[in-house]
């Protein structure tokens, strides 16, 4: 298993570096060198932490749950593969839903959405914390009777399909998008047009946003990274700068139903309920981007 996320890595960053190259020569603005040399950092660390010690909890996990079920799948069945991938994309939709909804799961996931730039380094600006909780949200897997070792291919599989999505290149793939997800989809997803918020949950397939009400498709120019922008290229405050936020506004509130209400409720919620707009935090982010423009 190990090997298996060793050579991803060396791919997966052997093409990142390649695009930054090419892109440096041509001289294109795709790329921000300083946020894609943190998102590197950000990338190797976190495959470190999962060579190291995430991906022995997810196993140790997932062999748990297994022991838990009488259910047995027979790997040798033509429909194993098809059946184990659909319910860990499954899965990963409503991990990567929650982690837009849910204030908690928020802290680290917007690692991911606060780059300003979208390229594929951008695929691997990843929470080194997030991996060790999201594996739970696959327990179906296991629980089902796919072998723990199979469902750890299945959740990395589902994982590394999404490098590909982080480009700006691919307008259209006619037919192929109408069911699975395609970078298109993925910018919407990375967008803060209020229209683009929340949409576009899928890993592989798109059907799932399609059947939940969360597709959006892409019309207007996408505007990258989160409302709030942290405008730092500071790896450490990216990864922990939101549960600081989060932790002073349970801190400094009261009362304990709202200290709960923080944890759990959208991220921007308040006691008051007078929260800015998504429209209104929009408009400042691009004031701001003018500003700096100047």
């Amino acid at each position: 298993m190990s090997e298996l996320t060793q050579v991803a890595s060396v791919v997966i960053i052997t093409v990142i570096l390649s695009e930054l190259v090419f892109q440096l020569v041509k001289r294109s603005k795709v790329y921000d060198v300083k946020d894609s040399l943190v998102n590197l950092f950000i990338g190797l660390l976190g495959s470190a932490l999962m060579k190291g010690i995430w991906t022995g909890l997810m196993f140790a996990g997932f062999t748990s749950l297994f022991a838990l079920t009488p259910l047995r799948l027979d790997a040798s069945k033509w429909w194993y593969w098809p059946l184990a991938l659909i319910v860990s994309d499954f899965c990963y939709y409503w991990y990567h839903r929650f982690g837009h909804e849910l204030r908690i799961f928020w802290g680290t996931h917007s690692i991911h959405h606060s780059s300003e730039d979208y390229n594929l380094s951008t695929s691997v600006r990843l929470s080194w914390l997030e991996s060790s909780f999201r594996w739970i949200f696959w327990a179906p897997v296991p629980l089902m009777g796919v072998a723990p070792v199979n469902a750890v291919i299945a959740y990395f599989i589902i994982r590394y399909y999404q490098v590909w999505l982080h480009t700006r290149k691919f307008k259209s793939i006619p037919v192929f998008e109408q069911i699975f997800t395609v970078p298109s989809h993925h910018r919407v997803h990375h967008g803060t047009n209020p229209q683009y918020i929340d949409k576009n949950y899928g890993g592989c397939l798109i059907i799932w946003d399609k059947l939940f009400g969360t597709f959006q498709k892409e019309e207007e120019a996408v505007v990258y990274g989160v409302l709030k922008p942290i405008e730092t290229y500071n790896p450490i405050r990216i990864n922990f700068d939101e549960y600081v936020s989060l932790i002073k506004d349970v801190w400094n509130e009261p009362s304990w139903i709202n200290k709960l209400r923080y944890i759990y409720k959208k991220p921007g919620w308040n006691p008051s309920g007078e929260m800015t707009t998504e429209e209104e935090l929009f408009q400042q982010k691009l004031a701001m981007g003018e500003q700096k423009a100047r």
